[in-house]
């Protein structure tokens, strides 16, 4: 009897306990998990916030630079002779009902946007007209077959 108390002891003794469970698998794999989607959620941040103050460090040359324009126009002598000289449009031209003053804005602010402190005129904006309402209905009907 004392032989088989032996022998389980042995058996116990050499079998060996240093294979993990699968719990501890799963727990080791979700904290991995975890610390990879928390550095890459710090490395996008810090990327956001670098082009943020990439952003608003140009959003603040623009506004000098638009500040720096509205005093040279303000001191030109042509604005004292009732022409007043601007950035979006031509001097002889007045807008009429087809040139909104805003999209004249939304352009030659575009444009200062690509082109920076260069000198730029915006002459003038014109719509194209109706040709791609017009093109669909032209393969629009074209794909008919006539009776």
């Amino acid at each position: 009897m004392f032989a088989m108390y032996s022998t389980l002891a042995q058996v116990s003794a050499a079998a060996p306990t240093d294979e993990p469970s699968t719990a501890s698998v799963v727990v080791v794999g979700f904290l991995f998990v975890l610390i990879v989607l928390a550095l890459l959620a710090a490395v996008t941040s810090t990327i956001g916030a670098f082009f943020i103050k990439s952003a608003a460090r140009d959003a603040a040359k623009a506004a000098e630079a638009a500040q720096k324009a509205a005093e040279a126009i303000s001191k030109s002598p042509r604005s004292s002779a009732g022409g007043e000289p601007t950035a979006t449009s031509a001097p002889s031209s007045t807008p009429t009902d087809e040139e909104d003053p805003a999209i004249l804005a939304v352009v030659a602010a575009a444009i200062h946007t690509v082109m920076g402190d260069r000198a730029h005129r915006v002459v003038s904006v014109r719509s194209t007209g109706p040709g791609w309402a017009q093109e669909g209905r032209r393969q629009i009907f074209s794909s008919h077959r006539v009776r």
